[in-house]
């Protein structure tokens, strides 16, 4: 489809500024060490809260709108085509690196799953709301096979280490809870539309337990 732009009408996602400077950050070379630092301090001490991994995964999705922005412009559905192997290496690459750092594989190969599904839910939402409004954004592009995938693939590690800072936490009988309101709160905070709200629901829907 044709890439039109009709400012006005476009759909305007609210983002949280530190998460955008994030998103470009990944994308630079070396911004690894930005992204532990400054995005979320993800770290295998033990954490108190569920929020260093909320925003991890809001960062995640933040992503996934500049994917469904490069997909637009170039006509690519949201789903990979059939034979490509992308959401599967995504997945096994998350199951083997937690498994030398400490998290059991089955529960990072179960996270990144619904990482992933949740990625493809904002794509779809936004992407519909694009049409329905007559383009999207008009805002600079990453290329998604060397920026985006790349990005993504730094943000595992943190979200694995995360991952293991929360294990006390996701145990607990009281995890889904917790995880509810924190995420209300996280949506909240930032004023995020609904789809946000749903996507990071979806992206954690087995965060809690082992």
């Amino acid at each position: 489809m044709p890439t039109t732009h009709h400012p006005a009408a476009v759909l305007r996602v609210p983002v949280i500024p530190v998460m955008r400077v994030c998103v470009r950050a990944l994308m630079a070379s070396g911004a690894m060490v930005f992204l532990s630092i400054a995005c979320a301090g993800a770290t295998a001490a033990p954490s108190k809260d569920l929020s260093a991994l909320i925003d991890l995964c809001a960062v995640r999705l933040e992503i996934s709108r500049s994917v469904a922005l490069t997909k637009w412009d170039t006509q690519q559905p949201v789903a990979d085509p059939p034979g490509d192997p992308r959401e599967r290496q995504v997945i096994d690459a998350a199951s083997e690196e937690a498994s030398r750092v400490g998290l059991r594989s089955e529960t990072a190969s179960a996270f990144f799953a619904d990482q992933v599904e949740a990625s493809k839910l904002v794509q779809i939402v936004l992407m519909a709301d694009w049409r329905r409004s007559g383009g999207a954004p008009l805002e600079p592009r990453a290329d998604l096979k060397t920026a985006l995938r790349p990005a993504l693939d730094k943000l595992r590690s943190a979200l694995i280490q995360e991952l293991i800072a929360t294990r006390a936490l996701r145990v607990a009988p009281e995890c889904p809870q917790t995880l509810a309101m924190a995420t209300l709160a996280h949506v909240n905070a930032h004023r995020l539309p609904a789809v946000y709200r749903i996507a990071l629901d979806r992206g954690m829907a087995r965060v809690c337990g082992e």
